[in-house]
């Protein structure tokens, strides 16, 4: 039997996940790129393959996944495995400023959640090899993120109120795993181990502005008008908090893209996953 040497070292990598959409995605991007992945939870630690790389998502499970997430987190700091690249958030900041938050800021979060996803990537850091990858706010994990709900929003022909007074660095899922893909095909090839890093698309918006895109973009796939009206929220707090992701480029190479390459395609596939698509 012939083997296929990929010149990967390792060429075994373990997505620690969360059962969620992203766990799928980042497996089958892993393995088209000629590595042998492993999809684990929490309780399935005991099966990583010696030497094998990691990479920690089990945060993009959202907020029911914080408590698991920080106990795999310590426990992977105690594991003998190659290098480890753990995904977390522009969360770990407190937001409201119009600068941009880059690797040298330091993390001060406001919420609960934030304090969570800083508490995962303290539990990481005196472990050798260890890449930390924030990203910016990720608008399609689930059918509650911002992409969900406002294609929600227009299929029930209910207008939306979204808040255009903060800035982020919107992700998509699929953005993010093209990121994720990249940094782990450089680790597995000789670059640096360890690091913290951020990405964020190269455009920052407000949800507002996100969302009136979006609508564009639904429109698109029907010949009659939503009669949907997406306004201002009144009231809403300056909770912007845009990533500089330069850093990210000038080791890996990695190429911001717009949040809205892809967009009209990826509004077709939740209009499909939502049952609105005709």
């Amino acid at each position: 039997m012939q083997i296929h040497h990929t010149g990967y070292a390792p060429d075994s990598v373990a997505v620690i996940g969360s059962g969620g959409k992203a766990d799928g995605m980042l497996q089958k991007r892993l393995q088209r790129a000629g590595f042998r992945v492993q999809l684990l939870s929490l309780g399935e630690l005991d099966k990583l393959r010696p030497g094998a790389m990691v990479v920690n998502a089990i945060c993009l499970g959202g907020s029911e996944a914080m408590d698991r997430a920080l106990e795999t987190s310590r426990r992977l700091a105690a594991e003998d495995t190659g290098p480890l690249v753990h995904i977390s958030s522009y969360r770990v900041f407190p937001g409201g400023t119009r600068k941009r938050y880059d690797e040298e800021d330091e993390p001060a979060p406001t919420t609960d959640q934030g304090e969570m996803w800083l508490a995962c990537e303290e539990a990481l850091r005196d472990r050798p090899g260890v890449t930390i990858l924030r990203f910016g706010w990720l608008v399609d994990r689930s059918e509650q993120a911002l992409l969900g709900r406002i294609l929600k929003g227009i299929l029930s022909g209910k207008s939306l109120q979204l808040d255009d007074s903060s800035s982020g660095s919107p992700v998509t899922l699929a953005d993010l795993c093209r990121v994720v893909v990249a940094v782990v095909q450089q680790l597995a090839s000789g670059a640096p181990e360890s690091g913290v890093y951020h990405y964020g698309a190269a455009d920052a918006c407000t949800a507002l502005e996100f969302g009136r895109e979006v609508l564009e973009r639904a429109q698109s796939f029907y010949d009659e008008d939503f009669g949907v009206a997406l306004e201002p929220a009144p009231g809403a707090e300056n909770r912007s908090a845009v990533l500089a992701s330069e850093k990210l480029r000038d080791v890996f190479g990695i190429q911001q893209r717009s949040w809205r390459q892809g967009l009209t395609r990826q509004v077709e596939l939740w209009l499909e996953r939502l049952g609105g698509s005709q």
